[in-house]
């Protein structure tokens, strides 16, 4: 999968690290030169300075062949136009956004952002992997509020792990969007893909399912 980044800071610099080790396609960009030249000398050519609200620059960037295109600067205003400029301009499939301001993660659902990611998400991301209970943390609302996206980690006695994604019996319209290995490695699920112990796993579900998805990811054999 081909992915666009915007943002090479404490958030976008290892999440590229963790793609690429993956085996995904990554390019970044950022404003600042010294980040983007970081990037390059321990990734290789996969980063440039650039401003990721500029046509040209997202075009250099291969925005029109990206997957997927997230927007993690430190400005919310330019993740807000460079999701907006990544699917209207160059049909981006899905768009990701970090949003520093709450009262502004209503306004990025509805430019059509497909994930919006509050900063004080991203604490309770690394709260929900301190916390040896497994809870269930509804992070974010989307899609006017009938779906939550929702973090959990798997138990080391689970009856899913060593399984495959495609042979789970998930609630209806339950989607797993990013598993985190206990390592660190980030994947985008497949049907194929193994859940292991202590996998920290995203996921998007209607709200009334949230609870029916951990169960089912949290039960111990």
């Amino acid at each position: 999968m081909y992915v666009v980044i915007m943002g090479a800071g404490t958030v976008g610099g290892p999440l590229a690290s963790s793609l690429v080790a993956a085996g995904h396609e990554v390019f970044v960009v950022d404003r600042d030169p010294a980040r983007a030249a970081d990037l390059q000398a321990r990734l290789g050519s996969v980063a440039s300075e650039g401003d990721g609200t500029s046509f040209e620059v997202l075009t250099e960037a291969g925005a029109g062949r990206a997957a997927l295109f997230i927007a993690v600067t430190g400005s919310d205003a330019d993740n807000l136009v460079g999701c907006e400029m990544a699917k209207g301009l160059f049909n981006v499939p899905r768009t990701i956004a970090v949003a520093h301001s709450p009262e502004n993660t209503v306004v990025f659902e509805r430019s059509g952002i497909d994930v919006v990611v509050s900063s004080a998400d991203l604490v309770l991301s690394h709260i929900a992997g301190a916390l040896p209970a497994h809870p269930l943390l509804r992070l974010m609302p989307v899609l006017g509020r009938s779906q939550v996206v929702v973090g959990l980690k798997i138990p080391a006695g689970g009856s899913v792990v060593s399984q495959p994604v495609g042979d789970l019996s998930l609630p209806y319209g339950a989607r797993l969007i990013l598993i985190i290995s206990s390592e660190g490695r980030t994947e985008v699920p497949g049907g194929d893909t193994i859940l292991e112990a202590e996998d920290e796993i995203i996921a998007l579900v209607p709200s009334e399912s949230a609870e029916a998805l951990w169960e089912t990811l949290s039960e111990l054999r």
